[in-house]
């Protein structure tokens, strides 16, 4: 038998933004289209396509966008998976804070 880990599942659309809290160590998976994620004090940007994965390093805030490509279909959403550190199944760990925000579309 083997124990799998938990994980969040959740969908961003078009011009909308999520911030993340107290996620160091997670990992961030792109599942339908491409998507841009930055760190605060990371000072740079990650563009994940479908399948890709990030692991968090700072513990400060993450700002998740969908960014898909110029021959995707802009109005579906992107979904994201947050998976927990591997070694904290069977511990304690909190959910991390989601606030969604509305961003400017300059990409549009």
């Amino acid at each position: 038998m083997q124990d799998l880990l938990p994980y969040i599942e959740f969908e961003v659309r078009a011009a909308e933004a999520v911030s993340l809290d107290r996620i160091a160590g997670w990992t961030v998976i792109s599942l339908g289209t491409r998507v841009w994620l930055t760190e605060e004090k990371g000072g740079r940007d990650i563009w994940l396509l479908p399948g890709d994965r990030h692991r968090v390093a700072g513990v400060g805030k993450v700002v998740v966008e969908p960014w898909p490509t110029a021959d995707a279909n802009a109005d579906l959403p992107a979904r994201i998976r947050l998976a927990p550190p591997a070694g904290t199944f069977g511990r304690r760990w909190c959910l991390p804070k989601l606030r969604l925000a509305r961003v400017a579309a300059a990409w549009m």
